[in-house]
């Protein structure tokens, strides 16, 4: 089954701060569930069962975990179906999005009101440090990513761009030329392949490309072109009408990490830290934009001032993975008190009823 089940995330803690990429993700789904009420109301319990009920069938799964404990989900699509379940927390109750039926389950009557009201107070204190020590998180990442962009300087400077557009034009050429697109402008869908968790960073690279028959691993440096190469190939395909799922990255969403082509069963992604990932297979191929596109020596010539720099990024990531762990303490502490007051018979009830109208979706349909 492990070819029906695709894992990624739909959100990411990142230098541009909390950052989604939800409304993409969704964009032609018929019928959406929305899990209402807050955090820790059993959301994600639903989400789990509901999981373990569908991966025994033969069904095409996606999985958006999330992004602040990769463990977790925060909504499941049923790709042929077309129908998803989504926490509210997650995408928000009150979204809306043009074609699709929004039904709404309110998982705040699973609550017992009376358990929860002694913990009222200390909930709220709770939810203040959470937001305050996200705000933190962000404000490091932010400041982690102005370290990367002094790193990126040396290759930046260093790059021969007329070598850098011509893989880019080599790759279509190889790649998108005689390739069978559809009319008008190909179909673009945006997600993240990794996010920063409270455990660090965490990516789904292998399970989105293990089915497909042809992967280039692109290797490189920080600023030598390998998100403009993608920008490149992304707006060439879709002139060309081919379909693209794209991948953020998890640290900057305004840079690329990932280009899949369905109808092609191709990908070419970012092989380096912190998804690096290595050829294991007949079809897999690497290509060195360090080598094929940077100065000669540029590694040698800089190596200490680089470095120092990699060391103070390192140092700063670091703070802000930390920063991540004390909101998961935080939010665990509220999930706790929410679980007991949590009607787990009534939790079951509604996740049955909503498989068996899910079923009765998916059989009425053609």
């Amino acid at each position: 089954m492990a070819d029906k089940e695709k894992h990624y995330f739909a959100r990411g803690n990142t230098a541009a701060g909390l950052y989604t990429l939800f409304e993409s993700v969704l964009e032609g789904l018929q019928t959406i569930y929305v899990l209402g009420g807050r955090t820790g109301a059993g959301n994600a319990r639903v989400l789990q069962e509901l999981a373990a009920a569908w991966s025994s069938r033969n069904l095409i799964l996606h999985y958006i975990h999330q992004p602040l404990d990769s463990r977790l989900l925060e909504g499941i699509i049923l790709e042929e179906q077309r129908i998803g379940v989504v926490d509210g927390n997650a995408w928000g109750a009150d979204a809306v999005l043009e074609g699709a039926e929004i039904r709404y389950i309110d998982m705040e009557k699973l609550l017992d009101a009376e358990a929860l009201e002694p913990f009222a107070e200390e909930v709220a204190e709770l939810d203040k440090q959470i937001a305050l020590t996200y705000e933190e998180a962000y404000d490091t990442f932010n400041r982690t990513l102005r370290i990367h962009d002094e790193w990126e300087k040396f290759y930046i400077d260093h790059l021969d761009r007329a070598k850098a557009d011509q893989l880019a034009e080599d790759f279509v050429k190889q790649h998108l030329a005689s390739a069978e697109g559809a009319s008008g402008s190909g179909r673009e869908i945006h997600r993240f392949l990794g996010a920063a968790t409270w455990q660090g960073a965490m990516d789904f690279v292998l399970n989105l490309t293990q089915d497909l028959n042809s992967r280039i691993f692109v290797k490189g440096r920080p600023g030598s072109g390998k998100s403009t190469l993608f920008k490149k190939i992304a707006a060439e395909a879709k002139n060309r009408g081919i379909d693209t799922e794209i991948y953020h990255c998890g640290f900057d969403p305004n840079s690329l990490d990932m280009l899949i082509f369905p109808q092609l069963s191709l990908a070419i992604f970012d092989s380096t830290a912190p998804h690096e990932h290595f050829p294991s297979r007949q079809g897999d191929t690497i290509l060195d934009v360090y080598k094929l596109a940077i100065a000669e020596g540029t590694d040698e010539k800089y190596a200490e001032e680089i470095a120092e720099i990699k060391d103070r990024y390192t140092r700063s990531m670091k703070e802000a993975i930390a920063l991540l762990e004390t909101v998961k303490d935080y939010r665990d502490r509220i999930t706790s008190i929410y679980n007991d007051a949590l009607d787990l018979k009534a939790l079951h009830v509604l996740t049955s009823d909503l498989l068996a109208e899910v079923g009765a979706q998916v059989a009425a349909r053609p």
